[in-house]
């Protein structure tokens, strides 16, 4: 079963988003700032990264430099900041996803699928080469 790792400082928001993960059959870590995400990715290794933008000691993008540091685990931005301007700034980087904080739960549960399983193609692709 894939783990999710969900990196948002708000207490609230980031319940929200484990509770519709694991409703949606994953297993799920919570960290509350982008230093403990960074350790939670680094231990556990998950399979995907939900972060949020806007958060203390280090922000969503510097969390998204220090992880491909070490690892190209899928990373989607789950933001309440979703202008195109920062849109544009994810898919410059390369972040396997990017959407508003006013998704729906289906909408985050159908982006972590196609990210996974896009994921999965290309391993098996990979392997056939």
């Amino acid at each position: 079963m894939p783990v999710i790792l969900v990196v948002d400082d708000n207490p609230q928001m980031a319940k929200l988003m484990q509770d519709m993960v694991q409703l949606a059959g994953y297993k799920t870590e919570v960290a509350f700032s982008g230093l403990e995400g960074l350790d939670k990715a680094r231990e556990g290794m998950p399979d995907l990264i939900l972060v949020d933008l806007m958060m203390p000691e280090i922000d969503g993008w510097e969390l998204y430099h220090r992880l491909r540091e070490f690892t190209t685990i899928p990373i989607i931005f789950v933001t309440a900041y979703d202008t195109p301007q920062n849109e544009a700034k994810a898919i410059a980087l390369g972040a396997e996803g990017f959407i508003g904080k006013d998704l729906t739960p289906m909408q985050l549960v159908q982006h972590i699928q196609f990210v996974l399983e896009a994921g999965n193609q290309q391993d098996s692709s990979e392997t056939l080469h």
